[in-house]
């Protein structure tokens, strides 16, 4: 637990506030000090009815079409993701499980408004009593695969709680190409979250929603098919641009195509991907032939503010990040720097950089939340005593409020026994403008907040 006060600031508080001091019983004073910033575990105090994200997608798709050996037609292959806390979950007594109930339709037109594929398919998911508790961190994955001909179609995938009569529709255009009329092409290409072996195979986690989010890397997948009875050296090149199509990365790829299928897995660093809208492609450079193209975003998932509003963001870093850090991310020179820093930091504490989230992240920025409706008055509930302490605390495990006291303003004394700390506010004003009685200072020896 690393302490950011100094001795010198609470002797000389003391001495200025003598007849503030004398109200206070010993064991609050001994409280007073042995102020001690937040360790991670502070956060773990927080309470799952505090937790506010954002409104967030029912379910996803990405539809994407490969070669197949039926050479009139290809493989349509429709992925679908659905969070599992999305869903509403019922006890099964006869199993002791949790099940949800979940019914979706495909269906695929064509140009003339014909429908050439429409499936309707009950599914079931069951998870256990533990796994309920960790639902945010689990998704059903489906993949069903469609065989048409070369032209362009209409995807519209509907997904239904059949628990709640929750119904919602997604949409996207498909286009399928004849592969047979080139000697090299390509397939549609797979956005990979998660690439590891096991038993000597490759396993997957396909990226559906197509945000890469909190991923330090993602890995790109595709097929080339080589129709030729014979090898062929080809020589791709691939950019990522985002806004005003700049380019955030570039870079080459040479591969030597066997006849038929060819199969490759691409990592591509994302470090460089301030928060925004892209898109891949990847070009013949023999040719300068867009060769194949992918859109993706990096957004923060899950979170109760909007990332759009990255000075506020950076400023409410006040509470949680070094002096140092905070100082490099707030005085960058230029917003595609701050942006950059932001994500570096937030990486940096991550407790679980494999996945798309980051929990720490997404906590912090509940409790701003959580204080901006408790605390607000003149200024917003984070910039106030009470939401700084609530922040780096969580909720108190006690809260004593004595609105009239003799000889003393109206105080609070709020209690952590985990941590064993106790803190005080008082209302100097007496208009609910509660101040802490001895202020938390930062690894500089300053206060956290002036």
């Amino acid at each position: 637990m690393k302490k950011l006060y100094r001795s010198n600031h609470v002797k000389e508080f003391l001495r200025s506030n003598q007849e503030f001091i004398f109200h206070l019983s010993k064991p609050v004073l001994f409280a007073l000090l042995i102020l001690t910033i937040f360790s991670s575990q502070s956060f773990s105090q927080l309470q799952d009815k505090e937790v506010r994200p954002q409104e967030k997608e029912f379910f996803f798709i990405d539809p994407m079409v490969f070669y197949s050996k039926d050479e009139m037609k290809a493989r349509l292959d429709v992925y679908i993701e659905i969070p599992l806390d999305n869903l509403q979950f019922k006890k099964n007594y006869s199993t002791k499980d949790y099940d949800a109930s979940i019914n979706y339709k495909i269906k695929v037109t064509n140009l003339a408004n014909e429908i050439v594929v429409n499936e309707s398919i009950k599914d079931y998911v069951s998870t256990s009593k533990d796994a309920q508790k960790s639902l945010e961190e689990s998704a059903k994955f489906i993949v069903k695969e469609f065989y048409l001909n070369p032209g362009a179609y209409s995807l519209e995938v509907t997904l239904k709680d059949i628990n709640t009569n929750k119904e919602e529709t997604l949409s996207d255009k498909i286009k399928i190409i004849d592969f047979s009329l080139k000697n090299v092409s390509f397939s549609d290409i797979m956005l990979v979250s998660n690439l590891k072996i096991e038993n000597g195979k490759k396993v997957i986690t396909p990226l559906i929603d197509k945000n890469i989010d909190n991923l330090q890397e993602i890995y790109l997948f595709f097929e080339v098919y080589n129709s030729q009875n014979k090898d062929v050296l080809s020589n791709y090149q691939y950019k990522i641009t985002g806004a005003k199509e700049k380019i955030y990365e570039k870079g080459s790829y040479q591969y030597t195509l066997t006849p038929g299928i060819n199969k490759f897995f691409e990592k591509i660093p994302t470090d460089n991907l301030v928060f925004g809208d892209y898109k891949l492609e990847i070009t013949d450079i023999s040719s300068g032939e867009l060769i194949a193209e992918k859109d993706f975003s990096n957004k923060l998932n899950g979170m109760p503010v909007n990332s759009k509003d990255m000075n506020l963001m950076i400023s409410q870093l006040l509470y949680i990040a070094s002096g140092e850090e905070y100082s490099k991310i707030k005085n960058a020179p230029t917003e595609e720097l701050k942006e950059k820093y932001f994500i570096e930091y937030w990486r940096s504490k991550d407790p679980s950089p494999n996945t798309t989230k980051n929990e720490l992240m997404i906590e912090y920025y509940n409790r701003i939340e959580v204080a901006n409706e408790r605390y607000s008055h003149y200024i917003d509930g984070w910039k106030t005593d009470m939401g700084m302490v609530y922040i780096i605390y969580g909720e108190p495990n006690s809260i004593d409020r004595v609105p009239f006291a003799e000889n003393s303003k109206p105080y609070e004394i709020w209690q952590y026994y985990t941590d064993n700390k106790e803190f005080i506010f008082f209302d100097e004003s007496g208009f609910g403008d509660y101040k802490l009685a001895i202020p938390i200072w930062d690894d500089r020896g300053t206060r956290i907040r002036n």
